[in-house]
């Protein structure tokens, strides 16, 4: 009686360790499917090269590199000349390099807010008016008003989130703050 325990207990032993390497075969099958088959829409690496001639802004007013999560992105801006009515800025965010591992899908980021500071913090205002996702560049554009004649030194500081997507889901990696510093004079 004890020996046909035993063998039981061996078998049930052998069919949840066969069940696990299973599990475990299919689980790496399909991590491994996913990375070399499956296409997901993010944005594209560019050249940085690429990148600095294809800011469709004209002239920039600065740049702003960055690395996060095993990425680098960089950021190029340009703010209007100051005029009576709503002046405009751009912003183009370009992911320049990307190391991928066998649990991340894809490592991205999303335009969170604008946080706009200023010398003359009474007599100017800056939103962010609109978001644009394409395929090989994120598009940001702020918009920003003056009250008073003078010179500003300006920050428009635009907050990033940079995420992680793996076959479990998206996790939230690191909050990114970035300075966009410019002096315009605004008047006659």
């Amino acid at each position: 009686m004890k020996e046909e325990k035993k063998t039981k207990v061996r078998h049930l032993s052998s069919r949840r360790i066969i069940f696990i390497g299973l599990a475990l075969l299919i689980f790496v099958s399909l991590m491994v499917y996913a990375h070399t088959y499956v296409q997901i829409h993010s944005l594209q690496v560019v050249a940085e090269n690429d990148a600095l001639h294809s800011f469709p802004f004209g002239h920039s007013t600065g740049t702003y590199a960055f690395s996060s999560t095993g990425c680098r992105w960089l950021v190029i801006w340009k703010a209007d000349e100051s005029s009576r009515s709503a002046n405009y800025g751009y912003v183009c965010i370009f992911k320049v390099g990307e190391n991928k591992s066998l649990f991340t899908l894809r490592t991205d980021l999303v335009v969170v807010s604008l946080q706009p500071t200023s010398n003359n913090t009474g007599w100017f205002f800056a939103n962010l008016d609109a978001v644009l996702y394409e395929t090989n560049r994120t598009i940001a554009r702020t918009e920003y008003y003056f009250g008073e004649i003078g010179t500003y030194e300006i920050d428009f500081r635009l907050v990033v989130h940079v995420y992680e997507e793996t076959l479990l889901g998206s996790f939230l990696r690191e909050e990114i703050s970035i300075p966009m510093e410019t002096s315009i004079y605004y008047g006659p």
